[in-house]
């Protein structure tokens, strides 16, 4: 029994491990060398690394929970995901921006 309970953990860890196609990071480096970080404004992002691959751009309902569990919408915010190719022998990264400051960078590990 112990046997197939290891070999159930081992499965499902390596699962996990290939399931996953972005991983977080606080700061990259763009092409031509410049830093950007979790915090910065997209204008401060486009100045440091030039326009992106590629931008898609959406509004998100911004939602709250009433005192009866019911949930309402309160409004919107929209959220803007840039893509940046870094160059040869680097993943290429996705920012998140939400109401123009950047919140999340992720390295994407196949195109």
């Amino acid at each position: 029994m112990r046997g197939a309970a290891l070999t159930l953990v081992l499965v499902a860890g390596v699962a996990a491990s290939v399931s996953f196609d972005a991983t977080a990071e606080d700061t990259i480096r763009c092409r031509n060398g410049r830093l950007v970080n979790v915090g910065m404004t997209a204008s401060e992002v486009s100045s440091r690394c030039g326009n992106p691959t590629s931008r898609t751009v959406e509004e998100i309902p911004v939602l709250a929970r009433l005192p009866t569990g019911a949930v309402k919408q309160t409004g919107t915010t929209q959220a803007e995901r840039w893509i940046y190719a870094r160059g040869q022998g680097q993943m290429d990264a996705m920012l998140t921006f939400e109401d123009g400051k950047l919140l999340r960078i992720e390295l994407l590990t196949q195109r």
